[in-house]
């Protein structure tokens, strides 16, 4: 007799291929992180669309884009030094 670990994968992996089968998986690039730079002499680093200040980026900033505000005025980035929030999406071009 099968155990409650082994029903519990045997459901998982059919649940799965169920939602693969009616074309639930994204699309490869879906979610990806897009890089960036920044384009303006200086851009505030925000803790959320219009928050406070939690740091500053320079023209050529290397950044990596992870979400957009839905308005897409707004872009949540990092960078390679962890500094993490939102900036205003008109401020940043594609590397």
């Amino acid at each position: 007799m099968p155990s409650a670990a082994d029903l519990r994968r045997a459901a998982g992996a059919v649940a799965l291929a169920a939602v693969l089968a009616v074309g639930g998986a994204p699309a490869p690039d879906a979610g990806a992180a897009t890089r960036a730079r920044v384009c303006v002499t200086s851009t505030v680093v925000l803790d959320s669309p219009g928050g406070f200040t939690v740091g500053y980026l320079f023209r050529g900033d290397r950044v990596t884009i992870s979400r957009r505000s839905k308005n897409r005025k707004w872009a949540r980035v990092s960078t390679p030094t962890d500094l993490r929030g939102w900036v205003r999406a008109k401020n940043l071009c594609r590397r």
